[in-house]
């Protein structure tokens, strides 16, 4: 098992593995590395990072199910510059209002932007967002319907 060292994933499997069984690394892209080699035959990291190891010579790998630590994502912006701040917070809830809505995404419906003059956040089309890279289910590219933590709160 690869696990980065310093990680919650690390601090689970050097608890629950004999020490044989773990190889410690300490970079995403060395973890990755010893999986394509044939080093490992399995890495240990947060659900995000692992639904995006790709190996260039075409391989498919399987990403559990079952959840071992809980690592919340989050988006972390300067507390100096707060239209920043807002266009990051209104582009996020733009996904997840995208997904409610069942807009997915969808490249013939974005609006280029690019020569607009704008005086106020507000201005912006944040669901330009969602046509470009998708809704916040796409995004977490989860075919699963059961995402924890980060599923969407309907309210039931």
């Amino acid at each position: 098992i690869c696990v980065t060292e310093g990680s919650t994933s690390y601090d689970y499997v050097q608890s629950h593995f004999p020490p044989d069984f773990v190889q410690v690394v300490s970079t995403k892209q060395e973890t990755e590395e010893m999986l394509f080699n044939g080093t490992c035959n399995v890495i240990a990291s947060d659900r995000s990072i692992l639904l995006n190891v790709t190996p260039d010579d075409g391989r498919k790998f399987i990403v559990g199910d079952k959840l071992m630590t809980k690592e919340p994502l989050s988006i972390v912006t300067r507390n100096n510059d707060r239209e920043f701040s807002d266009v990051i917070n209104w582009v996020v809830h733009s996904l997840f209002y995208g997904e409610e809505q069942g807009l997915t995404k969808d490249a013939s419906l974005y609006g280029n932007d690019s020569n607009l003059t704008l005086h106020n956040v507000s201005d912006l089309n944040f669901l330009n967002a969602v046509h470009c890279v998708g809704n916040y289910g796409e995004l977490l590219n989860s075919g699963n319907t059961n995402r924890g933590m980060n599923q969407i709160n309907d309210g039931s």
